[in-house]
């Protein structure tokens, strides 16, 4: 299944972005990225990856979390990831980025924070 993501801004300064599908390396991981980068670039200081419907991910998709983790920490503001599938938990965890992440149970709790 091809990359999707569906945006929401929750207020002016907190967004959600839900991704479903495939997070590898091509043309739509690349646009996906943009459209993601343009919303910190317009003041959204809380971003929330909703990565429930994420099927897999190989190193370009991890490279796109940790790209957007990067943007954010210099930006002064946070990415919180918001129930990732075993198998990317599995991903994290074996690249250790798991112990610098943000990752919560559900989109509730990652608002609420």
């Amino acid at each position: 299944m091809i990359l999707d993501a569906e945006i929401e801004r929750v207020n002016l300064t907190t967004a959600v972005v839900r991704l479903a599908g495939r997070m590898t390396l091509g043309t739509r991981l690349r646009e996906v990225e943009s459209r993601i980068s343009d919303l910190t670039n317009h003041g959204v200081e809380k971003l929330i990856v909703d990565l429930s419907g994420i099927e897999f991910a190989d190193s370009a998709g991890l490279g796109l979390i940790m790209f957007l983790y990067g943007k954010m920490k210099t930006a002064g503001g946070e990415l919180r990831l918001v129930t990732p599938g075993p198998k990317l938990l599995e991903l994290f965890t074996l690249t250790r980025t798991d112990s610098i992440l943000t990752i919560d149970p559900d989109l509730a709790t990652a608002l609420a924070v």
